[in-house]
């Protein structure tokens, strides 16, 4: 029985379960190894055996229970320096004893959903609750990272701290992870539809956002270059996907009209060569 004082009293109790010997909180170690010992089920080299697997279950689970506790350690360092990174990028703005006290974005806010939420759509609405809940545009980037997902705050955390201060950058990278360029607007503005049970008016918000994602993206500053920018999408409605294919690398900023009309005349225009030249020859042979 010697061998049996040598375990914890946490491995006796367990084996004593499995040789269906009661143990009560009162027994010490030394009354565990006896009623191991009386039990009919005994034998000692199983006994052995199984306390060597029991200890060393016992290690394996200590040891992962560890590695969650320093994960979750980790976790919450991350998001500390995350905090505090976005105060010290609001060191230099001087806040008015009013502005201390105005209401977090993350109490009028639910948090990004990347599965769910439209990053553009979110970053409008985001906009709109820091406006009219007073919100100085210097903070902005503090409060947008209390709203954001771990994974998306590394992303702005890692950018240079000039740049971090920046509502502007920050709403770039968060777009460039996402792959909304211009293009991305124009699909989404001309396919997008009302989804059941939401408002129209909802839907005139999103394709406003949608719209001027695409027109923004492509620097429309006037008239004249909407104007530009409608025919041109009309003319790129009207060619066939094999050519649109020929241009992909170029298609989502040709705007001017005439610039692309170029291009898909020149296009034809070799298209068609290379069509009558087999035809030539055969003629010559």
């Amino acid at each position: 029985m010697a061998f049996l004082a040598k375990f914890r009293k946490l491995d006796l109790a367990k084996l004593a379960e499995e040789l269906g010997t009661e143990v009560i909180p009162e027994d010490r170690v030394i009354d565990i190894c006896k009623k191991i010992k009386n039990s009919p089920n005994y034998e000692e080299e199983f006994a052995k055996g199984q306390l060597e697997v029991i200890a060393q279950e016992r290690e394996a689970e200590a040891e992962i229970a560890r590695a969650e506790s320093e994960t979750e350690r980790a976790y919450e360092l991350e998001k500390l320096k995350i905090a505090s990174a976005a105060k010290t990028a609001s060191l230099n703005s001087t806040r008015s004893e009013g502005s201390r006290n105005r209401r977090e974005i993350k109490h009028l806010m639910q948090k990004f959903d990347s599965q769910n939420t439209d990053i553009s759509l979110y970053l409008t609405l985001f906009e709109r609750q820091t406006r009219a809940a007073g919100i100085e545009e210097e903070d902005w980037v503090s409060q947008l990272i209390s709203l954001l997902p771990l994974e998306l705050a590394q992303i702005i955390i890692k950018e240079p701290e000039e740049q971090m201060r920046e509502y502007t950058n920050v709403k770039k990278v968060l777009s460039d992870r996402f792959k909304m360029k211009p293009e991305t607007f124009r699909v989404k503005f001309t396919q997008h539809q009302r989804r059941p049970g939401a408002l129209w008016k909802e839907l005139v918000f999103e394709l406003r956002n949608y719209f001027d994602g695409w027109v923004d993206g492509l620097n429309v500053k006037d008239f004249k270059g909407l104007k530009d920018l409608m025919i041109a999408d009309q003319l790129k409605r009207s060619v066939s996907s094999e050519v649109k294919d020929h241009f992909l690398d170029e298609w989502g900023e040709l705007i001017d009209p005439l610039v692309l009309a170029g291009k898909l005349d020149q296009y034809e225009s070799v298209r068609g060569s290379r069509k009558i030249n087999p035809v030539r020859v055969a003629e010559r042979k």
